[in-house]
Order: structure tokens, then sequence, then C-alpha cells
């Protein structure tokens, strides 16, 4: 009994993460071209032709592939909260293709999603799912991260979590707006490195033994700087073995089975 994960795409170009549980198949986000996503999900040996679609939230970078692909293929299920569906529908997904979920736990498959709702500027949503006795946790999107999401993820075998700006280099970004600036990091922006650090310490000592950093800002952090500021984050609190990996804006993260 096993779930595995692969970050396919992650960051402000585009989303999309690949997550299998006994057979059941499944995106979360689908915010590339189609011929990205074909291309990827070939790579780790998916059928894309049944896969079901996870939608966090509407923001074109999350979404932006969506109707090409359940246009593609006929046996694809949408799977979207009650106000996301109806942006989705004004996008080209039509209504018998979706499913509308609330805040109750439900079933793809083999697989049992548990939605929580996130602060983003829109309606976001994460998710923890569970199969064969394993969990996952996916949280992107979001200014902070509220007790009850840190409370859902805690216990996961493994937790995807957004690390996106580091404050200083948003702070220094001529190229940003002021409004723009406030609005990534808000309340309801993105997760900066130091939040992303703070979370994931307290969530390995609830015993989540590995971390995907995700949804990396490409003008306002780097790999390497989110890793160390979560690394050295654990390293201080004495957190022992946790395993680390950076998801890429263009470049699969690694199948990563938990068995």
């Amino acid at each position: 009994m096993s779930l595995k994960i692969c970050s396919l795409f992650s960051g402000s170009t585009g989303n999309c993460t690949y997550v299998w549980g006994e057979g059941t198949e499944m995106i979360i986000d689908a915010g590339v071209t189609l011929s990205k996503t074909e291309k990827a999900l070939k790579a780790v040996g998916a059928d894309i032709s049944h896969i079901s679609v996870l939608v966090t939230h509407r923001h074109r970078d999350h979404i932006c592939g969506l109707g090409a692909l359940v246009k593609k293929y006929p046996l694809v299920t949408v799977y979207a909260h009650a106000e996301t569906a109806q942006e989705l529908i004004g996008s080209g997904v039509s209504e018998n293709r979706l499913k509308i979920f609330g805040e109750d736990d439900f079933y793809v498959g083999a697989i049992t999603v548990c939605p929580f709702v996130l602060s983003h500027d829109v309606d976001c949503v994460g998710f923890c799912l569970r199969c064969g006795g394993r969990k996952i946790t996916y949280m992107t999107d979001t200014g902070v991260l509220p007790p009850y999401a840190l409370t859902a993820a805690e216990g996961s075998d493994l937790v995807l979590i957004e690390s996106n700006h580091s404050p200083e280099l948003l702070a220094a970004n001529k190229s940003y707006s002021y409004p723009l600036k406030r609005r990534i990091s808000g309340l309801r922006g993105h997760l900066s490195n130091e939040d992303c650090a703070s979370a994931v310490v307290r969530l390995s000592k609830s015993g989540v033994k590995h971390f995907i950093l995700a949804h990396l800002s490409r003008e306002n952090n780097y790999p390497e700087l989110a890793y160390t500021v979560c690394r050295d984050a654990l390293a201080a609190a004495d957190c022992g073995e946790v395993g680390l990996t950076v998801a890429l804006p263009d470049r699969l993260s690694g199948l990563i089975e938990i068995v």
C-alpha cells in the first residue's frame, strides 16, 4: 500500500502535481499547456486519459491548461470548490465535467480527499490525501497558514508547502510596485521562506519526515535560498533527519513513493 507524488511544474509560470494511490491517478491543478502536461505525465508513466484533476483555485497559473485537457480527454473529471467551479464553467469547462465539493471529505477512487480553506486573495483550498494508511498534504498559495491547516497536516508522511519568496528580495525588487509587494507579503498573498520554515519545523515535530518546498517566485527567491532557510531552521530546532526537496518551475521533482 503506497502513495506516490511528483511535482511536475511549480511556480508563477504554472503548477501541476501528480499523485498516485492504489491505481487512482490525479493531478492537482493544470496550470501549464496541455502539451507540457502530456509530456510530463508520460514521463512518470501516468494514464492521462482517465486522470482526475483537483483544482486549488482559479488563478491562471493553476488552470490555464484545464480547458484543453478536458476537451481532448472526455473521461477526465475535474473536482473544484463551489466558488471556483463557477469560474471554471466560464472559462470553458462544461458543468457536466465538474464535481463540486465543499468542506467535507470526499473520495476520488482509492484516495480520500480532505479539503481545507487557505488564506489567498481568491477562494483557495489545500488538500490532505489519504490512501492505504498513508497521508500527503498539499498547501500552496496562502499568505498565512491557519491553525486548522497546520493541524490537518500534522502526522503526514509528506507535505508539499509553499516557500514563495524572500522578504528581503521582494522589498528590493524595483520592478514590482508597492501594491504588488503588499499583496504578495500580505495575509492573503504568498508564504515567505521564513514562514514556511517555521511551519516545517512544527510539522516535523508532529512526525512529518519529508517536505517539498513549492511555488517559489522566480523574481524574489531562488531554490538554494529556500532550501537553506528551511534546512537551517530544522537544524536549529534539532528536528533530526528530514527529507527536503525543492520543486522547480520546469523540471520534475522525481517520483517520491511513500510506503
